[in-house]
């Protein structure tokens, strides 16, 4: 097996679910990536940055080979991506997420890879127009408006992933907001440690989103590996919320008075023209005009087709919010 991305939020929990169901595990890093939250794992570490396709190549190479003469099958997880919201890293969003699954697949081509999972966003799949709707797999794709790097980059990079017709099989999945413990850091333990400082305000942007536990999603990709149809797309989510009753919940579960408000639409469009402007001058780093485009529109997803296909079970996202609450409390306690 070999995983790219293994260092992050997602890849450090697919490092422990693939552990656990036996698998020989090579991975790649990239320089200056933290790992030492792994150290308890048997992994076969590659230098091999995304933009690297050498370096790739050598990497499936070797877990190619290794697999080959142990007699087991070879299968590839991609989950290595740039996930960015600021204007200076529009074409490093590109060279990373699209041009690096180029060399992702090519290196899969090559090696000898029978399975690859690519593990795309919600965002590629589209949005709803309305907050009390949901959309699937089949939704035609209406996300370039958004004026999003992210959205059109990770949409861009499956679409490369599904046109492959040769070996490997190609299943993909469309992971949503994804909370729980995590040591590499994620950007919804940021959002967590914002609400519990009350730096939020008191009002919600008025868009939804679709949330799912990082184990959850660990195990869905493994049974989308095990069970996907070739050229499936599979939605990773367990509940959609909207952003007031998302933060709402947070707060609760946090002993903290969060955001019970909702900004009105057409005024959360002039807050985000606003920051546009401003962005040219002084470039935002996290209230980006792109960052505030996506909280302002409704991310709702219908997962059902995981569900019955593969047999995917999630926890319930109540149950996930508080596992998360509590190890940030008791990582906050520890350091």
């Amino acid at each position: 097996m070999l995983l790219s991305g293994a260092s992050g939020f997602l890849g450090s929990a697919l490092v422990r679910e693939l552990h656990g169901r036996g698998a020989r595990i090579h991975a790649t890093f990239r320089s200056g990536s933290r790992i030492e939250h792994l150290t308890a794992f048997p992994i076969q570490w590659h230098l091999a940055e995304l933009e690297d396709a050498t370096a790739l190549h050598a990497a499936f190479q070797s877990a190619g080979e290794e697999a080959r003469s142990a007699g087991r099958r070879f299968d590839a997880i991609n989950s290595a991506a740039l996930i960015s919201y600021r204007r200076a890293d529009v074409e490093r969003s590109r060279r990373v997420n699209v041009e690096g699954t180029h060399n992702v697949l090519e290196a899969a081509l090559h090696s000898g890879v029978q399975r690859l999972c690519h593990i795309s966003s919600v965002v590629a799949c589209g949005h709803a127009t309305r907050a009390d709707r949901r959309i699937d797999e089949e939704h035609p794709f209406n996300g370039a408006g958004l004026r999003s790097a992210y959205v059109t980059t990770k949409r861009g990079a499956e679409v490369l992933a599904l046109a492959m017709k040769t070996p490997p099989e190609v299943v993909v999945c469309l992971p949503g907001a994804i909370f729980g413990p995590s040591p590499a850091g994620s950007n919804t333990t940021r959002l967590l440690r914002r609400i519990e400082k009350g730096t939020l305000g008191p009002f919600a942007p008025p868009g939804s989103l679709s949330v799912v536990g990082v184990g959850c999603v660990a195990r869905g990709v493994c049974l989308a590996l095990e069970r996907g149809r070739p050229g499936r797309r599979y939605l990773l989510c367990e509940s959609n919320l909207r952003h007031v009753e998302l933060f709402w919940m947070a707060a609760s579960a946090l002993g903290v008075r969060g955001p019970r408000r909702t900004f009105h639409p057409l005024l959360w469009r002039l807050v985000t023209g606003v920051a546009g402007l401003l962005d040219r001058l002084v470039p935002a780093q996290e209230a980006t005009p792109e960052a505030l485009r996506l909280l302002g529109t409704h991310f709702r997803f219908d997962a059902s087709r995981a569900r019955k296909e593969l047999g995917w079970q999630p926890r319930p996202f109540s149950e996930v919010l508080e596992e998360t609450v509590s190890w940030m409390r008791r990582s906050s306690t520890e350091s």
